[in-house]
């Protein structure tokens, strides 16, 4: 890890090493909701791109929702999947979790995305709108309760 990734010792619960060649990554880092635009940051300041961002729905067995960033290096391929997960539990209807779209335009679609499939808001996203579904949905078709049999009316 760079010099300047060493600053995500601080801002991170629990980093490690990954086997590139089956993982596809060199690095797996859990975050807080509360750093994960100081460590979007760290890695845009040395270089990196946000490669991607997408969600786990982990409600039933962890009672959270997890966003999944994956940040990669132009100059040499190392690329660092980040953590962070938003409380709410199974019920929950709300999720937010800080744009990192005034970081880099690279959040803003991605952002956009998990916000239409997975009901995640982004505080202070300026154009959080949807991008397939229509506006008026009211559903979220990538949570792991949507379409459920036994939830539909009889």
């Amino acid at each position: 890890m760079s010099d300047g990734l060493q600053a995500l010792a601080d801002l991170t619960s629990a980093s490690e090493e990954m086997d590139y060649g089956k993982t596809g990554l060199h690095q797996r880092h859990t975050a807080s909701l509360e750093n994960v635009l100081k460590v979007g940051k760290t890695f845009l300041d040395e270089g990196y791109i946000l490669e991607m961002l997408t969600c786990q729905d982990l409600r039933e067995k962890e009672e959270v929702m997890r966003l999944c960033y994956t940040f990669n290096s132009l100059d040499a391929v190392d690329r660092h999947l980040v953590h962070v997960d938003i409380a709410g539990g199974l019920a929950s209807e709300q999720f937010e979790a800080p744009t990192m779209s005034n970081l880099t335009g690279g959040a803003n679609w991605q952002e956009r995305e998990v916000f239409e499939m997975y009901g995640v808001t982004f505080t202070g996203h300026n154009e959080l709108e949807r991008l397939l579904l229509p506006e008026d949905a009211d559903f979220f078709p990538l949570r792991k309760d949507f379409g459920r049999i036994e939830d539909a009316d009889e």
